[in-house]
């Protein structure tokens, strides 16, 4: 059971300073009101917002103010509607004519849960979950999977193969397409299933590398085909998750990577976001993640994010969000564009957002 929230209490904001700069106090968030995440239980935040809140400018802000504070730390967006630029960026498209692609089938060099045969099962979890197959396909997926490590010379006994370059989602095809001429009924099915990601390409491209200080995914593309966003944000996140507990445990809490998921309802089930908001932050992974709705937002993401920003609602969510956040039903209601009702750790407060356009304009 998640633990419980505590009780609601909405403190004054102290702080003298009131610059719009990074300080050592941490991030200003606005009315003099600070946010640390090397002082907090976790560095992960959840923020709700409805259309016209400020949501996005809320995110840019905390993005574009990371660097600033913390000069060592990697920020990578995972960005649902293409509006989450950033000065200085590597942005990655992912769309039917972009050279840059994804690879959920790297493999988790992780000897004690790694390797291509895990690898397989996973990928199989995530496309059975994204695309609705059955139980059938996703037996007959794994196999495939597991078929295209060795064609590569990776084998799960031998984990000095594992660093070879993985497959991907070509080589997928081309063994689908074997089977299909040697009378499978069954891969003739699973190739209908995976069509728009044959067709897509993005999981069949060269992958970019991950350690640019500041990326960005601009997967709003893939929206028109239901599942691929999910797919290639899930793929990402395990990607990420996997490398940083390979480098083992921090030894101080300053977070190394953040992480940012816009419209969370993409990942909701996802358990390798789990992972990251359960044990992210001892290997220096923090998430990020925001959504419109009460709904799109998990009870693991409520219970194990020490910051949480409720932008205004709708009307409609009021008193459910009230519930999960634990502030009034009137102070939600009552917040106007760009106010902010924030909890860090056991402390809440009511802060004047300041927004990404003012920040840059200084």
């Amino acid at each position: 059971m998640p633990k419980p929230l505590p009780t609601a209490t909405l403190k004054p904001n102290q702080s003298k300073k009131s610059t719009t700069e990074s300080a050592t106090d941490g991030i200003l968030l606005g009315d003099k009101l600070y946010w640390n995440p090397t002082t907090l239980p976790n560095g992960h935040v959840a923020i709700i917002g409805a259309s016209g809140s400020g949501k996005t400018q809320t995110l840019k802000a905390i993005a574009y103010e990371l660097p600033r504070f913390i000069p060592s730390v990697r920020y990578i967006s995972i960005d649902f509607h293409g509006d989450l630029e950033l000065p200085f960026e590597s942005c990655y498209p992912l769309n039917m004519e972009s050279p840059h692609g994804i690879n959920p089938l790297v493999v988790d060099l992780d000897t004690k849960g790694g390797g291509p045969s895990l690898q397989a099962i996973a990928v199989a979890a995530i496309l059975k979950k994204s695309l609705t197959m059955g139980v059938n396909q996703e037996g007959l997926i794994i196999d495939i999977l597991t078929t295209c490590y060795k064609q590569r010379g990776i084998i799960q006994d031998e984990p000095a193969t594992w660093t070879q370059k993985a497959p991907t989602f070509g080589d997928v095809r081309i063994e689908i397409e074997a089977r299909i001429e040697d009378g499978c009924k069954e891969s003739s099915k699973l190739a209908l299933k995976l069509a728009a990601m044959f067709e897509y390409g993005i999981f069949t491209r060269p992958q970019p590398s991950l350690d640019a200080p500041i990326i960005r995914f601009d997967l709003s593309a893939l929206g028109k085909v239901p599942g691929l966003g999910a797919i290639a944000a899930e793929a990402l996140i395990k990607q990420l998750m996997d490398s940083h507990r390979i480098a083992g445990e921090i030894e101080d809490k300053i977070p190394k990577t953040f992480v940012l998921i816009d419209e969370c309802k993409e990942v909701k089930n996802s358990k390798t976001l789990n992972i990251i908001l359960a044990d992210g932050r001892k290997h220096g992974l923090c998430c990020i993640v925001a959504s419109q709705r009460d709904a799109e937002i998990s009870k693991e993401v409520i219970a194990n994010t020490a910051t949480k920003i409720i932008l205004p609602v709708d009307q409609a969510e009021v008193r459910t969000v009230a519930s999960r956040f634990r502030f009034s039903d009137n102070l939600i209601a009552n917040l106007d564009p760009l106010q902010a009702l924030v909890r860090m750790g056991k402390d809440g407060h009511k802060v004047n957002i300041i927004p990404y356009h003012k920040r840059v304009e200084l």
